[in-house]
């Protein structure tokens, strides 16, 4: 999947195989590629271009994959350690081209606490290197984590 539009595969080739790319990538995140490299792939597939009906389905599935990266990455919290698949949705979908604002205003929600706490901690250094190649998306992500911080 890695080499889609880089060294094989077309646009349809993804489009055909995007379905079976994402429920591998949503359910089985050990055996996939990181969810910032998958929905990369969306934007270089010109997903905003695609039907309407179409790119709904692209958004309801990226929000459905957030929530429950979100869902794991509480559910794994111990300690001083939180998973990191919320951000990793994050910024990939940063990456193909969606605005972050929805996700970010569910971060500020009360269950999504450690979460949000983990990114601030994190913030700026030790957040995904992905970040680097979206400037406006991180710009947007890194409003919400350096709120209060001097």
């Amino acid at each position: 999947m890695s080499g889609v539009f880089y060294t094989v595969g077309s646009g349809c080739d993804f489009r055909y195989l995007l379905p079976r790319i994402l429920e591998v990538d949503i359910h089985e995140p050990g055996n996939s590629n990181d969810p910032e490299i998958v929905l990369t792939k969306l934007g270089l597939a010109n997903w905003l271009s695609w039907t309407e009906c179409e790119s709904r389905a692209i958004e309801g599935v990226v929000d459905a994959w957030f929530e429950l990266a979100l869902a794991r990455d509480v559910a794994e919290a111990d300690g001083d350690w939180i998973g990191h698949e919320a951000e990793s949705v994050l910024c990939g979908a940063s990456r193909a081209g969606f605005s972050l604002q929805r996700w970010l205003i569910r971060l500020h929600q009360p269950d999504a606490a450690p979460v949000l706490t983990d990114l601030k901690e994190r913030y700026p250094d030790e957040l995904s290197a992905f970040w680097e190649e979206v400037p406006e998306g991180f710009k947007e992500f890194a409003t919400i984590l350096s709120q209060g911080q001097s």
